[in-house]
């Protein structure tokens, strides 16, 4: 008898462990955050994790992310993450596209909202190269940080499956913002899981992957979304962005043009 009131308060102290092992099973000391947050993403992008899970692997993924990457060795300064263009390319008026209220990184409600800035380009004739210069537009690191999934094998068929709102696109981990930033609509992806990147280094060129960039109504822009590391909750990129310096080339009325068109 004492044996079994043994056993069964053993089993009530144990019941919490146990009962989070599954939304853990992604996310343990023992697995590499670089390659185990690409498989997470993944799953996020399927549908395959809980809402419940989810959260446990986020604030898991947080903590291992912050001891593997210590925030000191990594700058923080901001960079403008087209390359030739600045913030008056940035679609609507004073940052006004960004919806986030309804936004969650997992479940149904991470396709609602728009909690990200698209970024336009001169690209008139949808050929992915800037009218301007004839070639293709860099896209470029915002700060420091660590390549942490990244795709690039978009198709249409892909978007016909419910399966490719984003196109290829790039995810990165800013150590010293404590920030992820996620880059989609790209054409060619330049960089590789676990790559250290530089701030304003390119990573990618701009292209019209993605269900809706695809479509010939969307003119060619970047999608660029910030979530908080430690919860996966958004941040308008253009409180960072609205400052930065605006190049010499593009004009006020040509940038306006483009952020008046249909998105």
């Amino acid at each position: 008898m004492r044996g079994f009131i043994r056993t069964a308060a053993l089993g009530l102290l144990l019941w919490p462990i146990l009962a989070a092992a599954p939304a853990l099973a992604g996310c343990c000391p023992a697995c590499d955050p670089v390659d185990g947050w690409q498989q997470f993403e993944r799953r996020v992008k399927e549908d395959a994790v809980s809402p419940e899970q989810g959260r446990a692997e986020i604030a898991c993924w947080a903590g291992q992310l912050e001891k593997r990457f210590p925030a000191p060795v990594f700058g923080g300064k901001i960079h403008f993450p087209v390359e030739g263009y600045g913030p008056k390319q940035i679609g609507g008026r004073q940052g006004e596209a960004y919806h986030a209220k309804s936004y969650e990184f997992v479940g149904e409600r991470r396709r609602r909202g728009h909690p990200a800035q698209d970024i336009f380009v001169y690209d008139g004739n949808q050929d992915n190269l800037d009218d301007r210069t004839g070639r293709p537009v860099n896209i470029l690191a915002l700060a420091d940080g660590v390549v942490l999934s990244t795709f690039c094998e978009w198709t249409p068929e892909l978007s016909q499956h419910g399966n490719g709102r984003g196109g290829n696109y790039v995810w990165i981990y800013h150590p010293a913002l404590k920030l992820f930033s996620y880059y989609a609509h790209l054409s060619e992806v330049q960089v590789g899981l676990g790559d250290r990147v530089g701030g304003g280094s390119v990573i990618a060129t701009l292209g019209r992957t993605g269900t809706r960039a695809y479509a010939e109504r969307s003119p060619t822009h970047l999608h660029l979304m910030l979530l908080r590391a430690v919860d996966m909750t958004p941040v308008n990129p253009y409180t960072l962005l609205r400052n930065l310096p605006q190049p010499p080339t593009g004009t006020r009325k040509a940038a306006v043009k483009i952020a008046d068109m249909p998105q």
